[in-house]
């Protein structure tokens, strides 16, 4: 059938039975307070586990008349718009967007709506958190924040002042006394702290070995990634995972 004419016959259903899609608005501002870090505004909006049906009224659209199948497609649509809002706020991108990606995976192994709803309200909660916890944007020169652009982009090489400066074309010396006037820290401490942030996240939301891990972000050594690890969080990265893991995160996975 031409998609015109589905999309008309379509339309018309919906006009005949006062099927209405919700107002972006309202949606906006829904995934918005996720995006602004407002824990207690989204606590107040999860869904109930057992609304099995939520999706259903023709208010977000039926994607699919099988329902779990329905559900699963609204789990994306929810996760991507989530994750380019929080991005848009200051979420790293490929924070944001490997959460999202691992989120998506777990949903898809689940076999019922039910598992797929509480998945989704700590997907929420989750991103809320991620969001509530950013540092207040500062503002810094275009020097700057395109060397921490490039430490965010190479975070898993085993990167240096020297190497951030020569690949923004910039004198060692000036970069270096810039970028802790304006950030407060020397350009290698931000190198291993950033390091840090994003393997205490891949601690978190993987099973990936510890060992995997400090390979993969450049660490000489696994005791050397411990060491470092340590000295940031005051945790071992096995004590931080234990700490922080999400037991619901794997367990509704199974």
């Amino acid at each position: 059938m031409n998609i015109s004419k589905e999309l008309n016959a379509r339309l018309f259903e919906n006009a005949e039975e006062q099927r209405v899609h919700v107002e972006y608005h309202s949606e906006y501002k829904y995934y918005g307070s996720v995006a602004d870090g407002d824990i207690e505004a989204v606590k107040k909006v999860l869904v109930r586990t057992d609304n099995v049906s939520l999706y259903e009224n023709g208010e977000y659209g039926t994607l699919s008349k099988d329902r779990l199948r329905n559900i699963r497609y609204h789990f994306v649509v929810a996760a991507a718009l989530i994750t380019r809002m929080c991005v848009e706020k200051g979420l790293d991108r490929e924070l944001a967007y490997t959460l999202s990606d691992l989120y998506i995976e777990k949903m898809d192994r689940l076999q019922t709506a039910e598992k797929v709803l509480a998945l989704y309200n700590e997907m929420l909660l989750v991103f809320t958190e991620k969001m509530s916890v950013l540092p207040k944007q500062e503002v810094y020169s275009i020097h700057a924040v395109k060397a921490i652009n490039y430490i965010c982009r190479h975070r898993t090489e085993k990167i240096t002042a020297a190497a951030v400066s020569k690949a923004l074309g910039l004198n060692r010396s000036y970069l270096s006394t810039l970028f802790k006037k304006e950030t407060g820290m020397p350009i290698s401490d931000y190198i291993r702290s950033e390091k840090l942030k994003a393997a205490a996240n891949m601690l978190i939301f993987s099973e990936c070995p510890c060992s995997d891990i400090a390979e993969y972000f450049g660490f000489a050594s696994q005791s050397h990634f411990i060491k470092c690890f340590r000295e940031e969080t005051g945790l071992t990265p096995a004590e931080y995972r234990k700490k922080n893991s999400r037991s619901l995160f794997f367990r509704n996975s199974r």
